[in-house]
């Protein structure tokens, strides 16, 4: 067994090392909405990210339709390889500090070759803010751990489709009607209207019985504007946190009722090391 996950991962070590050239990009930035795309840095690249969500459009004109209130993630990640991604953030809601680990295992190439994108991602969060509620829990009883494959592809120049099956496990839980694990189905789309504009779809379906009434699916749409060296991502959505354990297990605004919340991701791109 050991010999055969060796050699499972030199095999792919070696597919990644001789495969950049002629690689298709199913997204074009490392993120969807709220998610992660099947997007990687390349070696030696750091990207320090600003993350925004504001308070619920339907609060109305009185807080200025959310955005007297707002959420933020500060985020940097970094390219161990063109195939190895790692990455740390700071969250405002609930006071989260969160790692995480992309590999890509299959890149879709242009011509022939893989015909689909293939990255398993996993996160570590920690909830550090003091209430009632948590005053009185451990380290291990605010961690959570995310695990989720991103499956993609890029159909033409205009559309990009992904899947994500997810599962999420919190060590305590909060509220007396959810389970520690969830186990969730996202899918993200990607329609590009021209060279510098292109929209972002994201939905995590919640398998059923998992979580308390008040908890919803996540939804998003996202806008996405390229300029050199900046991509603005101007999103709206139902969920308020910017990770995984907090908008799959916590989201709670209504699409319905019209609860969004207007947000941002505002990325940049840093080589780190000498250029070639």
């Amino acid at each position: 067994m050991k010999k055969t996950v060796i050699l499972l991962i030199i095999q792919f070590w070696v597919f990644n090392l001789f495969s950049q050239q002629d690689r298709e990009k199913v997204f074009r930035d490392t993120r969807v909405v709220n998610g992660h795309s099947t997007e990687l840095l390349p070696k030696g690249m750091m990207k320090f990210i600003i993350s925004h969500r504001f308070g619920d459009i339907s609060s109305g004109i009185q807080q200025l339709y959310g955005l007297d209130n707002s959420t933020i993630r500060i985020g940097l990640d970094y390219a161990i390889t063109d195939f190895i991604n790692i990455g740390f953030g700071r969250s405002s809601l609930q006071k989260h500090y969160d790692v995480y680990l992309k590999y890509r295992l299959l890149q879709q190439k242009k011509d022939g070759g893989s015909p689909v994108s293939l990255v398993y991602y996993t996160n570590a969060a920690v909830r550090t803010i003091q209430t009632p509620q948590t005053e009185t829990l451990s380290f291990t009883n605010n961690l959570t751990f995310v695990h989720q494959l991103l499956l993609g592809r890029k159909f033409n120049e205009f559309i990009s489709f992904q899947i994500m099956p997810t599962y999420v496990h919190r060590n305590f839980v909060l509220d007396l009607e959810s389970n520690n694990d969830i186990y969730s189905l996202g899918a993200a789309a990607r329609i590009q209207v021209s060279k510098v504009l292109a929209f972002n779809l994201e939905y995590y379906l919640n398998l059923p019985d998992q979580l308390a009434s008040q908890y919803q699916s996540s939804a998003g749409l996202g806008v996405e504007l390229e300029t050199k060296g900046h991509i603005f991502q101007l999103n709206f959505t139902n969920s308020l946190g910017m990770i995984a354990p907090l908008y799959i297990a916590e989201t709670t605004g209504r699409v319905q009722n019209g609860n969004i919340h207007f947000g941002f991701n505002i990325t940049r791109d840093f080589k780190v090391g000498a250029r070639k």
